[in-house]
């Protein structure tokens, strides 16, 4: 998968979940997001971001299990 199919799959499912709350869709989404976070090619200041995302994405997960 090409790193403009993660950024846009990762930004599907990032606001699938903030507007359903579907837990599946953070899931998925923390996913695509520590793929694009791992890419040799990405700046740091993005992964930086993806990072957090994930961070705050797998909170919210525990908050709401």
């Amino acid at each position: 998968m090409q790193s403009h199919d993660l950024y846009a799959g990762a930004l599907t499912l990032v606001m699938r979940h903030d507007l359903t709350g579907c837990a599946r869709s953070a899931r998925q989404a923390v996913d695509l997001l520590e793929r694009l976070a791992a890419s040799a090619t990405l700046d740091g200041d993005t992964r930086s971001l993806c990072e957090q995302m994930c961070e705050r994405l797998l909170d919210h997960a525990d908050h709401v299990a």
